[in-house]
């Protein structure tokens, strides 16, 4: 019976190892800049000045609406491991963010950790009237949003159409390798 309870509680333990292993220091992804056209982004120079200025100094692809670009009522917080661009349009609020930080690592993590961090096809979400959508290219996370003021009303909150669209269309705007 003891030999039995041993063999249990070593495979519990067994099985909790497998299952992750943390480092909490945290740090920054490695981007994957042979995937990037940057024969694209000198096509896009014509860009707003204030727009190219500040995100000279960010350190991954930055992506852009296509259909936005020339918008006047934009806002940039930028730094070399982040970006977030907010688009003012009427009653609409349209967000990118790209970041390469992160607070943990999982170091290992066994095959069931494995089969379930496989990278998915993007899904747009609807919570709390914000309509959104997190996606992984050349290794950065970047969160694409839109923020209605009316958003039980305005179809570009309550159906993916208009956020997907802008998605599918996302231009390279910059980054610095």
């Amino acid at each position: 019976m003891r030999l039995m309870i041993v063999v249990v509680l070593w495979s519990l333990v067994s099985f909790a190892e497998a299952k992750e292993v943390v480092n909490d220091s945290g740090g920054v992804l490695k981007v994957d800049w042979s995937s990037v056209d940057n024969s694209y982004i000198r096509k896009t120079r014509s860009r707003p000045t204030v727009l190219q200025q500040a995100v000279k100094d960010v350190t991954m692809p930055v992506y852009l609406p296509k259909d936005y670009l020339n918008e006047k009522d934009i806002s940039v917080v930028a730094d070399e491991n982040f970006y977030t661009i907010s688009i003012n349009l009427s009653d609409v609020t349209l967000i990118i963010s790209g970041d390469r930080t992160y607070q943990r690592e999982i170091v290992s993590g066994g095959e069931e950790l494995k089969k379930s961090m496989q990278r998915v096809a993007s899904k747009f979400i609807r919570s709390e009237g914000i309509m959104s959508t997190d996606f992984n290219r050349h290794g950065v996370n970047y969160t694409l949003s839109v923020e209605c003021v009316h958003p039980n009303r305005d179809k570009r909150c309550t159906k993916d159409t208009f956020l997907r669209k802008i998605y599918n269309e996302l231009v390279l705007m910059g980054g610095k390798q």
